[in-house]
């Protein structure tokens, strides 16, 4: 890939574009480190019992760990709208081998839709893995993305062990588009929130949302909340 370079840690190999060389997930690769190493190394621990759904992809950076903890015909799903870190993580796929990772170039979200999503912002930067949506095409540089369900992502005979997502704020939509997931499956689930206030917020989401497959907080690490079936 022109304009990336091959950064390496212990799990394997990643595609960065140079434009996010700057970027905290970027800077991490380049140093031959993990990013959030206890949230991945949970993620694989839980994976024995089923599918693992963990996007965005952005560059790939949880997806040789997560592939290789998957035994049998088990399969990674996963997910990157922004067109250069949907490229790099296609990379990333292909320079370790990766066999059981789908990866879908669309969003997620509650329903089917198009929106736009900020891949640089106002001021000319590249969004990087803090691409969002965003409701103003003219909200810095947008591109038009396809917007589908998990529901409709996953294949409807697949058990989910694992439900992961860092979407930038779209969590919540994701979910709403994700009940057939969470009721039949009831993977664990684990959400970007840095604060307490945050996770409790969620958990009273995804409890009102699905009040007949309740839902407990299990507790935070890093910058994430575990979230086990009550």
């Amino acid at each position: 890939m022109d304009g990336a370079t091959v950064c390496v840690n212990e799990y394997g190999f990643y595609c960065v574009p140079d434009i996010y060389a700057k970027r905290e997930v970027p800077k991490i690769l380049a140093a031959g480190e993990v990013y959030e190493p206890k949230t991945l190394k949970l993620i694989c621990q839980s994976a024995a019992n089923g599918d693992v759904i963990s996007g965005g992809a952005f560059v790939g950076d949880f997806l040789p760990a997560i592939s290789r903890a998957l035994p049998g015909k088990r399969r990674l799903y996963t997910f990157e709208p922004n067109p250069l870190s949907y490229n790099a993580a296609l990379h990333t796929i292909a320079l370790n081998g990766l066999e059981n990772v789908i990866l879908d170039p669309r969003a997620v979200g509650a329903a089917p839709a198009t929106l736009n999503l900020q891949i640089d912002r106002p001021s000319g930067e590249a969004a990087a893995a803090r691409a969002r949506i965003v409701d103003d095409p003219d909200d810095g540089v947008t591109v038009p993305v396809e917007v589908t369900t998990l529901d409709d992502m996953i294949p409807k005979a697949r058990q989910i062990a694992v439900l992961h997502l860092d979407i930038e704020g779209h969590e919540l939509p994701a979910l709403q588009g994700a009940g057939r997931i969470i009721s039949e499956s009831r993977p664990l689930i684990v959400l970007e929130a840095e604060k307490a206030w945050q996770a409790r917020d969620l958990l009273d989401q995804i409890n009102m949302m699905y009040p007949k497959a309740p839902y407990q907080l299990a507790g935070q690490m890093e910058r994430n909340a575990f979230f086990l079936p009550a």
